[in-house]
């Protein structure tokens, strides 16, 4: 299984070493809510916008914390582990942390971040530092390269019911110190968000990352019933598809999805958040 796994990180590795998801150009897109959408969340506002586009933020008006898991393609190692503080600061400012770690004892990327983000009206601006660090220690290769990264995301609010979304990542394009350093490829996100109604999402949005062809991704979230929620998306380069469940309670929200690569496979993500500070508004409800 070591060696299977070992193929698999140099298949997806390019001779610079830094490992590719070939399921997203993003650096570490979390949130099984995301995933169901096909990651079609830039103009999104969610706990998860702590790492997929940190404006989205802004409005949170509960505290609350969440831990995710994404497992790849059923290669053992290659995965994804997640947490994440949101903590409102006083109305429409907000501020969070998130801690990410991919892969294993071999081969591993590791992520710490701190972002704040502002409401001003009907457009919220954030941004956030990450400490990243890549490591890795096979038998005949050992190396660890860091890099700080700079990301910067914004949400304005066109109506009642469309929301247009940015976001950069590695704004100042940064670049790894240490063993075989590198330029850190430079990710500009963009996209719309319509909500028609209360019980209807649609997303769409358009990736570039510098070492990448451009993808294009769309996304829908549908409540079924009160509290229960179905998803599913599509995106390019290269095809795949998302589905997903959301259930949220009163403190604890639990969201899954799957996803499928067209060589590769399936990809599964669960999501669990807990709210620890209702708004006062709820509370009286």
């Amino acid at each position: 299984m070591r060696y299977r796994r070992v193929f698999f990180l140099i298949l997806f590795s390019g001779v610079n070493g830094t490992l590719v998801l070939a399921q997203s150009s993003d650096a570490f897109p979390v949130g099984a809510r995301s995933w169901g959408m096909a990651n079609a969340v830039v103009a999104q506002s969610d706990r998860y916008a702590l790492v997929n586009n940190i404006a989205g933020i802004a409005t949170e008006s509960e505290a609350s914390v969440f831990s995710s898991y994404h497992s790849y393609y059923g290669f053992e190692g290659v995965n994804t582990l997640a947490f994440g503080a949101v903590m409102p600061l006083r109305e429409e400012l907000a501020a969070g942390f998130s801690v990410q770690r991919f892969g294993d004892k071999i081969y591993n990327e590791l992520s710490f971040g701190l972002g704040l983000a502002h409401r001003i009206n009907r457009i919220s601006l954030g941004l956030k530092a990450s400490y990243r660090q890549i490591a890795v220690n096979a038998s005949s290769l050992s190396l660890s390269k860091k890099a700080l990264v700079v990301e910067m995301g914004g949400i304005a609010q066109l109506s009642s019911t469309v929301f247009l979304g940015a976001h950069i990542y590695n704004l100042a394009q940064g670049s790894f110190s240490g063993e075989g350093s590198e330029n850190l490829p430079t990710v500009i996100k963009t996209g719309l968000t319509y909500i028609p109604t209360k019980s209807l999402r649609l997303s769409t949005e358009l990736v570039k990352n510098t070492d990448f062809p451009a993808s294009i991704r769309a996304g829908l979230e549908y409540g079924v019933i009160p509290r229960l929620s179905f998803r599913t998306g599509i995106a390019s380069q290269p095809y795949s598809n998302h589905f997903g469940l959301g259930f949220a309670g009163n403190s604890l929200a639990v969201d899954y999805a799957a996803s499928s690569h067209p060589q590769l496979g399936w990809s599964h993500h669960v999501s669990l958040a807990y709210v620890w500070k209702k708004n006062e508004e709820e509370e009286k409800e």
